[in-house]
């Protein structure tokens, strides 16, 4: 009797588990590509604004060294 009910519960969660992992199946493709575009901006924006504080470093330095240099003459 006992047995039987052992039975009865590792195939009632086997059950469950084969039908939670085919919903995972389904729901994990639009997750996994929203978690793709998610990185995509994130690595855009990153690089867009490392370009832009670069231009403003290297326009600092040239403004900096050109008020320097007419400061020496």
């Amino acid at each position: 009797m006992m047995v039987m009910r052992l039975g009865a519960a590792l195939t009632a969660s086997g059950i469950i588990g084969f039908f939670l992992l085919e919903a995972l199946k389904i729901l994990m493709v639009p997750i996994a590509a929203w978690v793709m575009g998610l990185f995509a901006v994130a690595l855009k924006v990153f690089l867009i604004s490392l370009g832009v504080v670069g231009a403003l470093g290297v326009g600092f330095f040239f403004c900096r060294r050109s008020q320097k240099a007419s400061a020496e003459i």
